[in-house]
């Protein structure tokens, strides 16, 4: 009879069967399970968890099989189950294969804990079949945690969906992946809607692998400008790691990813990149703002040799980019960098003045410090000084030639009443604090007084606050493009109440189409001359 059957024994025997994997008489034992109280079927269950194997695993799923007729609760059993599946994943097979079983199991998620690759074919069947959003969002996700590249194009699909909560999972999934076809997919997908191609550039930032930051890069070629800008702060935050792929961007045709390469090479402010930057400038590009962004990157940067480069650009005939020299000599005043300037200036003539009225106007604090007592360089300086500058410009170096003694020469040249200044409401929003004075400059040139604004946010809080005569603005500036800008100014202020000039480089036209159906008046290209930007102004406002 069976209950003579001492229990101890029954445990023993079933521990030798599966020591010795002899399943003809793990067979015979098991087959008595049913007739076992529930002490003794929690016990046999205990000792098959401790064996984990493919024999002991095929025996805990004949228990789940049988459940119904054992004294233990099913839900031991699968608990029982599960932690040994989690220590050896490969054998979640038993319970694909059974999909009776499976359905006991959160088969998915499980899946995706365990990371189980063996899974994918089950995955992408269930993937194809599935109807409902909610599961078809845990399957991308679970393969997305295996991690397979074979199911990049799969998951790719998903990107186009109209569904946004499955292409945020897709985006995710590939993340996971991160394979270089995955961060192609995801390179792919961008330019259509600005929450999800943001998404895509933090994960490329995220990742920071070779690909990813080549991705990150491949941004910046994008038409979107606070997406291109989004992708700037990101590789600048990133910091010196990506300086070899930016320097390489420096040989492209594209004049406008060129430029983002310079602005991001000297916000970096990485030594490793003044060669690349001095070789482009020896090249002498003709596109007058790659010149600019170059010496402004420059200005950035220290330079150890071959400085002699800057003082080059102090003869450009471009006057922003005299500026952005003149800048940046400053910066890296050196006795070498001086007698190159006494060199430029020896004539007394007019292009003597514009070197000089350049390192004024960029204020050259340096520069002018060593410099003021030399002639020609004080005559000239002096002289600009005393009819051209700006009044800011008098009160700033004034105040310096006090600080260095100099009190008869700032006498000479106090700033006087502004009355003959055209009393224009003008403001000008660009996030170059260089560009910013170059403006200043220019406005006081031909008779205009202004406001300036570095951040465009804080430029439409007062725009909305008190409505100028006119509003100038750059296209391209982070947070809020002028674009962004102008749309947000246009909802109070019609253009007929106030214009709206845009100022951006010829390689933006297109973007310049969307400004205009955004609301700007008119458009000057860089680089431009005082003159256009007087004629352009006056027909504006009159």
């Amino acid at each position: 009879m069976y209950a003579e059957i001492d229990t101890q024994d029954y445990i023993d025997e079933i521990v030798d069967n599966i020591r010795k994997k002899d399943k003809i008489k793990a067979d015979l034992v098991i087959s008595h399970i049913a007739r076992m109280g529930a002490d003794v079927q929690r016990r046999m269950l205990q000792a098959l968890s401790r064996e984990n194997t493919d024999f002991t695993v095929s025996y805990i799923i004949h228990l789940l099989e049988i459940a119904a007729t054992l004294d233990i609760d099913e839900s031991e059993i699968i608990e029982t189950l599960q932690d040994m599946l989690l220590q050896r994943p490969e054998n979640i097979r038993f319970l694909l294969e059974n999909p009776a079983l499976s359905e006991k199991f959160d088969i998915i998620d499980l899946i995706a804990e365990l990371q189980y690759d063996g899974a994918v074919p089950y995955l992408l069947e269930r993937l194809n079949n599935e109807q409902d959003q909610q599961n078809i969002i845990r399957i991308i996700r679970a393969l997305g945690s295996i991690g397979d590249p074979e199911t990049v194009n799969s998951l790719s699909e998903y990107l186009y969906s109209e569904n946004r909560p499955l292409i945020m999972a897709a985006i995710e999934a590939l993340k996971e992946i991160g394979s270089s076809n995955a961060l192609e997919a995801l390179t792919e997908r961008i330019g259509t809607d600005h929450e999800i191609d943001a998404r895509i550039v933090d994960i490329f930032a995220l990742i920071q692998d070779e690909a990813s930051l080549k991705a990150l890069n491949r941004v910046l070629k994008t038409g979107d400008p606070q997406l291109r800008n989004y992708a700037k702060t990101k590789l600048i935050q990133i910091g010196p790691k990506v300086v070899p792929i930016i320097i390489d961007n420096l040989r492209d045709d594209d004049s406008e990813f060129v430029i983002h390469s310079l602005n991001i090479l000297g916000m970096l402010g990485d030594a490793s990149a003044v060669n690349a930057i001095r070789q482009l400038l020896f090249d002498h590009p003709p596109n007058g703002n790659i010149r600019f962004a170059a010496f402004e990157a420059l200005g950035m940067l220290p330079i150890l040799k071959g400085i002699f480069v800057l003082s080059n650009g102090l003869s450009d005939e471009v006057d922003l980019v005299r500026k952005a020299a003149a800048r940046a000599i400053d910066r890296n005043n050196t006795s070498t960098l001086r007698s190159g300037i006494r060199n430029l200036i020896r004539n007394n003539d007019a292009e003597a003045r514009n070197i000089v009225s350049a390192f004024i106007d960029a204020e050259a604090d340096s520069i002018f410090r060593n410099m003021i007592m030399e002639s020609p360089f004080r005559e000239l300086a002096m002289d600009y000084l005393k009819k051209d500058a700006h009044p800011d410009l008098k009160k700033h170096f004034g105040d310096l030639l006090k600080q260095i003694g100099y009190n008869d020469l700032a006498a000479e040249i106090e700033p006087r009443s502004e009355e003959d200044q055209k009393r224009l409401n003008i403001i000008v929003v660009d996030d170059s604090r260089m560009l910013l004075k170059v403006y200043k400059s220019n406005l006081h040139d031909i008779g205009y007084a202004s406001r300036l604004f570095e951040f465009p946010e804080t430029a439409l809080d007062h725009i909305l606050a008190e409505k100028p005569d006119l509003l100038i603005t750059d296209l391209n500036m982070p947070k809020l493009t002028g674009i962004q800008l102008t749309e947000k100014v246009r909802e109070k202020y019609s253009a007929e109440e106030l214009p709206i000039l845009l100022i951006t480089t010829q390689t933006d036209k297109d973007e310049t189409a969307e400004a205009f159906k955004a609301g700007i008046s008119d458009v000057i290209y860089k680089p431009f001359t005082k003159e256009h930007l007087k004629a352009t102004i006056d027909k504006l406002v009159g």
